[in-house]
């Protein structure tokens, strides 16, 4: 019994540590281990292998032949204990081909005596009418003239005799530059330590939940890669699994989400055992980066990651994924985490470490061509960098060492940032979350230096993806990635909506709203938090586990994945911490109400708490304004609502209305606002008779396990009825998708 017993322990570690990858995005073949580390023989064997074979050759189905579901067994075995473990391979459609038929010309500005530097890629028309990003071979120049005030035209070739045109403009333009006043942030939000979340709402809830799934972590099994690479004791740890497993080129991703989470927690709840966890493990990495600072043989100087620096060096050859995957990508989660510590958590240590690894990175890609990094940010996954630009440009705005801001440009994408700058959506087919958080970089650049071109590039990208690339919970993406403009109705599936690329919207959002105090801004943050975030934790209990897509097909269901330690299960983690972030917010004359979520502002010059809660026919809103600065009280008028009773001190009360905010002239006092609801529909942007059933604030979805639509006529849904917060048409019941955890679900009706 005892030999069996241990045959079973060493058999359950072997299959634990096994990484095949991301198998929600399946492109390439998958390397499948015929042994374990203890011995354990490996069969694997696949339910369909003209798509995926028992040795894990892939044969992706051809364009318009859709991505297929390939049932993958284990069947383990180890000192005659054998155990079966069953994976599900998303094998993902070849991309679909097309003809180049023309070209967008492109104008390039620079500096007298500046090198010249043409992009290494154009925006091409295919045959299909859709905008894509090609490479460009541009037509012999010497880079090494001194170039003088004037234009000149260089052309280069896409393929098959399509040519384009490069308008070089040599000069010192300052209105290449934001005037300064024009760059000045409008909006002033409140850090989120003088927020509170008011108790009994669902995003107080999801808090609480994240914060005991917190405390009930091992901080040193956080740190067991970190330490193992380092060639530290590991302090008899449990090292993580999935994505963070030893085998896993991902591993330390997880760790930097958890010092944000961490950090958030602290700033979000003033938990005193959560500050003790972030000092702890700020003060570990230090040690960690330490010894590594000991081994110059192995590590440069500031380096600090779970890993070796090999991946970079294979990178810099162009090494695919999966042999490598996006070292900058884990990286930057490391450098966010330790940010956060400092800026949330308060931490000075955190700062420090982060200010070597920033100039660890300066150092090794300034010794690199632009051409060399622009192959390398090109690359599918393997180049993915997620926002190191962004913590970077924070570097420099905190320190003012110009280091950081240049290391900060070496991740500049033309790639993405040229369509954005001539005002062309050429998103259909890029890895959505791989490119959203660099926008979020240029942007934080534009903070920087007022280069107008980043802001353009930023705003553009924005209003690109919310009219044309989103579905009506605020998500974007199927399978990961963009589909061309205007193509929702025709991705419905349930691999949309990853959550990391909501994460990263609504932070570019936030950013946005903050110079111009637009109210399209909120309204978007208000649709993606509260019927994507808030709905992609796991509400059964303290697990901390996060949806990686959200499904949109008929009779989709959440899955919560308690073991992979994906990307998502990472922004998860500080998701439901930064709730408080934009609910209140304040300009020169007001102290303004973004987002009705309840909760409790107290900065010492402000003071005001707000309830809220839905009603038969109405979403009641009370703001209670207990001191106010500014002596001006701002709320955001929402689009859902088709009336609006308002009342200030129990007294019916006409405010005035401008930019999509009432107006209340005030010091103090209560406003009351009983916003009208009824259902409505939000339809697909490229097929109206496809939608989602909506009330108030709420994306509904109908409950059924069906596979096939539901239909209903449009007379149907003003019969839909609202009582306890439950939704019914006859026998179908509707809930807000942010109340279904375990339950079958429509997310889109077809409409007759």
């Amino acid at each position: 019994m005892g030999e069996r017993t241990m045959a079973e322990k060493l058999l359950d570690m072997d299959i634990e540590h096994i990484y095949l990858g991301n198998l929600s995005t399946v492109e390439a073949d998958i390397d499948l281990p015929l042994k374990g580390e203890n011995g354990t023989v490996f069969c694997w064997q696949s339910d369909d292998e003209r798509r995926l074979s028992n040795t894990g050759k892939v044969y992706r189905p051809p364009f318009t032949g859709g991505n297929r579901q390939v049932k993958l067994t284990l069947t383990a075995t180890n000192g005659g204990v054998t155990k079966t473990k069953e994976y599900t391979a998303n094998i993902l459609e070849m991309a679909y081909p097309f003809t180049i038929v023309a070209s967008h010309g492109i104008t390039v500005y620079t500096a007298p005596g500046a090198e010249l530097c043409l992009p290494g890629v154009a925006v091409a028309v295919n045959n299909l009418g859709e905008d894509t990003m090609m490479p460009v071979k541009w037509q012999e120049y010497d880079s090494t003239l001194t170039l003088t005030e004037g234009s000149f035209e260089v052309v280069g070739e896409i393929q098959d005799g399509i040519t384009v045109t490069a308008r070089v403009n040599v000069t010192e333009d300052a209105s290449l530059l934001m005037p300064k006043d024009s760059r000045t942030k409008q909006i002033e939000t409140y850090s989120i330590k003088d927020v509170r979340l008011g108790s009994g709402s669902g995003f107080y809830a999801q808090q609480e939940r994240v914060k005991a799934h917190f405390l009930a972590t091992d901080c040193d099994s956080y740190l067991y890669n970190f330490r193992v690479a380092a060639g530290l004791d590991t302090k008899g740890a449990q090292p993580m699994t999935g994505w963070d497993a030893p085998e896993c080129n991902l591993k330390g991703h997880t760790t930097g989400h958890y010092l944000s989470g961490l950090a958030l927690c602290y700033g979000a709840t003033g938990d005193g055992e959560i500050k003790k966890k972030l000092d702890y493990m700020v003060a570990e990495l230090g040690i960690v980066q330490d010894e590594m600072a000991q081994q110059p043989h192995k590590f440069r100087e500031g380096f600090l990651s779970a890993y070796d620096e090999s991946q970079f060096d294979l990178l810099e050859v162009y090494t695919v994924y999966p042999k490598i995957w996006a070292p900058y990508y884990t990286l930057h989660k490391i450098m966010a985490g330790l940010r956060d510590c400092w800026l949330y958590g308060e931490n000075p240590q955190a700062l420090e470490i982060l200010k070597k690894m920033g100039l660890w990175v300066y150092s090794r890609l300034g010794r690199l061509p632009k051409r060399q990094r622009d192959k390398m940010w090109s690359m599918y996954i393997a180049g993915e960098f997620g926002g190191i630009n962004e913590v970077l440009a924070d570097l420099y705005l905190i320190t003012k060492d110009k280091r950081y801001l240049e290391a900060s440009r070496f991740f500049d994408n033309d790639k993405l940032y040229l369509p954005m700058k001539l005002g062309i959506d050429a998103l259909g087919n890029l890895h959505a979350n791989q490119h959203i958080p660099q926008i979020i970089g240029a942007l934080r650049q534009f903070e920087a230096t007022g280069e107008k071109h980043r802001y353009d590039i930023a705003n553009n990208f924005w209003n690109f993806v919310t009219n044309d690339h989103i579905y009506s919970i605020g998500g974007v993406g199927e399978t990961e990635m963009f589909r061309p403009k205007k193509q929702i109705a025709a991705y419905i599936s349930e691999k949309t909506a990853e959550s990391c690329a909501t994460y990263n919207m609504l932070k570019l959002t936030g950013e946005l709203y903050k110079y111009s105090g637009g109210a399209e801004y909120m309204h978007y943050y208000e649709n993606a938090v509260t019927n994507h975030i808030l709905s992609c934790g796991d509400a059964s209990g303290a697990t901390g586990l996060t949806t990686y897509f959200m499904p949109t097909n008929p009779g989709g269901r959440k899955v919560f994945d308690a073991t992979e330690n994906s990307c998502c299960h990472g922004t998860g983690y500080e998701n439901h911490f930064k709730y408080g972030e934009y609910i209140f917010a304040k300009d020169a004359d007001s102290v303004i109400v973004n987002l009705f979520i309840p909760g409790r502002l107290d900065s010492g010059a402000d003071a005001v708490e707000i309830s809220a809660e839905a009603s038969e026919g109405s979403f009641d809103v009370t703001i209670r304004a207990e001191k106010l600065c500014a002596k001006q009280l701002k709320v955001r008028k929402p689009l859902w609502a088709y009336s609006a009773d308002i009342a200030v001190d129990g007294k019916p009360y006409t405010p005035q209305q401008a930019d999509g905010y009432y107006i209340f002239e005030m010091e103090k006092g209560t406003v009351s606002l009983k916003f009208g609801c009824r259902p409505y529909l939000k339809p697909c942007v490229d097929d109206e008779n496809l939608a989602s059933v909506c009330w108030g604030p709420y994306v509904l979805a109908a409950l059924s396990e069906s596979t096939d639509y539901i239909t209903l006529g449009r007379e149907d849904i003003v019969n839909i009825e609202h009582k306890d917060g439950i939704f019914r048409l006859g026998g179908l019941i509707f809930k807000p998708l942010n109340a279904i955890t375990d339950e079958n679900y429509h997310l889109y009706i077809r409409i007759q």
